[in-house]
């Protein structure tokens, strides 16, 4: 199994504005219990995490079925730390996967990195894993909605800046006027795309954006303003289907004047 690739952290009670609160089971076999932290009541804080995915085209933008022969959705949820490493074995849950819904429940509070998998029904067989997403669920519950490409991927880089002149790392805070990098993605034949992703400089790696698959030249510019400070062209890069994920590796995007 691939670690899939994370496309974002929530780390804050906020972004889960949604969510249930948190809820106490009691788990010493006796009654009342009620509320958490309560003295001698036996109860054991316990979260959840709702996901609700689906499968879609890049091509026309229709919803579809689960593949033919792969009904089986499998929900992990790894327990991590606030900066995203792991403290254990996911948890797994199993769900049709014509519901379009299932939950992980009886969670730990705390941070959890989740994902799905599309399998076979006997589960030797992958037909797509999301993206994951880091989740907080120290307070309130969560809610995971994570799409599945059919004829898609994504590209995942990382990037440093130097000087053009100097080749020496250049950090973002010292080119003037450096508001953002902007990387668009032209499909090279087939029907004309081209995806922009605008990325925090700061960042320095990103996972972009859905992309219909097929072969891709990629413009990634360092933007001043409205004016390019630096340009770094990428071709031929490969995005395939069934939500797979190109990564670029380390881009050095050369500054202009340093």
């Amino acid at each position: 199994m691939n670690k899939p690739a994370l496309v974002a952290l929530i780390v804050a009670a906020a972004s889960q504005a949604a969510g249930c609160i948190v809820h106490t089971r009691n788990d010493d076999g006796g009654g009342g219990g009620g509320g958490g932290g309560g003295g001698g009541g036996g109860g054991v804080d316990v979260a959840s995490v709702t996901v609700r995915w689906s499968l879609r085209n890049m091509l026309d933008g229709a919803t579809t079925a689960c593949p033919t022969g792969y009904d089986t959705v499998e929900l992990y949820a790894m327990p991590v730390d606030a900066r995203g490493s792991s403290l254990g074995a996911p948890a797994v849950d199993l769900f049709d996967c014509g519901a379009r819904t299932g939950a992980a429940t009886d969670l730990e509070p705390g941070f959890y990195q989740v994902w799905i998998e599309v399998r076979s029904h006997d589960r030797s067989a992958l037909y797509a894993q999301s993206l994951s997403k880091i989740v907080d669920v120290r307070d309130v519950d969560a809610t995971f909605e994570p799409d599945i490409l059919n004829d898609g991927g994504y590209f995942q880089l990382a990037w440093d800046l130097v000087g053009k002149s100097t080749g020496r790392p250049v950090a973002c805070a010292s080119v003037p006027g450096l508001s953002s990098l902007k990387a668009v993605s032209t499909l090279v034949a087939g029907p004309a795309r081209a995806y922009d992703d605008l990325l925090r400089c700061e960042d320095h790696a990103t996972v972009t954006g859905g992309l219909l698959q097929g072969s891709y030249t990629i413009t990634i510019d360092a933007m001043a303003g409205t004016t390019s400070a630096g340009r770094v062209v990428l071709n031929n890069k490969l995005i395939a289907g069934q939500n797979r994920v190109t990564d670029l590796g380390v881009v050095n995007l050369p500054i202009t004047g340093l």
